[in-house]
């Protein structure tokens, strides 16, 4: 997260609180999250958010985009293999708007990884290719 984006304000001046999107600005607002939840998922399910979509396992494909859907936002999750981060939308176009400007980035470190697997774990960027075109 940059600098930038850390300091966003929310609707009440405040520095502090959750990330959310909304017509293409950031600002924040207090979380629906509870923090007494045993684990993230149970935090999630306690806050009303069910599963939308997601982009995949993270121990499978290295970074996860997921989205779940509550009563009045949409929660996306960020997953990679070592942790995870989390902003909300405010509406479906919201998230699409951002599922378009991260999901490039997710399909580009799937395949990577995906030829690096196929190269027998070189991460030779011209090994990888020819292993890849090899294997049509």
């Amino acid at each position: 997260m940059t600098d930038a984006v850390a300091g966003v304000p929310g609707e009440s001046g405040a520095t502090s609180g959750e990330l959310l999107y909304r017509d293409g600005k950031w600002t924040r607002f207090q979380s629906p999250l509870s923090r007494s939840a045993e684990d993230w998922d149970a935090a999630v399910e306690q806050a009303g958010y069910e599963e939308f979509f997601s982009s995949g396992e993270a121990d499978v494909n290295v970074l996860v985009i997921k989205v779940h859907k509550g009563a009045s936002d949409y929660l996306i999750e960020l997953e990679s293999i070592s942790r995870y981060e989390y902003v909300f939308a405010a509406t479906l176009p919201d998230v699409m708007d951002l599922l378009a400007k991260w999901m490039p980035v997710v399909s580009a470190v799937v395949t990577g990884n995906l030829l690096n697997e196929l190269n027998g774990g070189s991460p030779n960027v011209t090994d990888l290719l020819r292993a890849a075109w090899s294997r049509k």
